[in-house]
């Protein structure tokens, strides 16, 4: 009866420390995963806040390709309200013609696209941009031929 009392004594304390111990496992465990769910976060913070010094130079780059396009339509066709022409030249430009008014809208269209896609890979504030500018000039006939269409 001695050797089953000691055994029951055994057996309890071994239940009892062995629980507390596993415990304190968890707890150490708990706090070293949260330690470097910390450490991950302030370094997500860290690359959110380190800015691309390059954005101002993408940005000025389209804005002045987007003016170059709209200034030669306006003057070429919405001042004189030359529909047909504006469409034709539009057609050309988007088929790549050899025309240097072509050549010219066309080479401002690829270096709006091309900084357009490195401001995007960048995280560069770009909602200004994201109507290229041969769709704009393709936006602004559709609108004029509506006017027209209503008068």
């Amino acid at each position: 009866m001695s050797n089953l009392k000691t055994i029951y004594i055994l057996l309890a304390s071994l239940v009892f420390l062995g629980g507390c111990s596993q415990s304190n496992v968890n707890n150490t465990t708990i706090e070293k995963t949260k330690i470097k769910k910390e450490k991950i976060v302030k370094k997500k913070v860290i690359k959110k806040t380190i800015s691309y010094k390059y954005c101002s130079k993408h940005t000025k780059a389209m804005t002045h390709a987007l003016n170059y396009v709209q200034d030669e339509f306006e003057k070429g066709y919405f001042l004189q309200k030359d529909l047909v022409g504006a469409k034709a030249q539009l057609f050309l430009i988007q088929n790549k013609s050899s025309s240097i008014f072509a050549q010219n809208i066309n080479a401002a269209q690829d270096s709006y696209l091309k900084h357009y896609s490195l401001a995007k890979k960048n995280r560069c504030n770009i909602t200004k941009y994201r109507v290229s500018p041969l769709k704009r000039i393709e936006y602004k006939i559709k609108r004029l031929e509506k006017q027209k269409d209503k008068k």
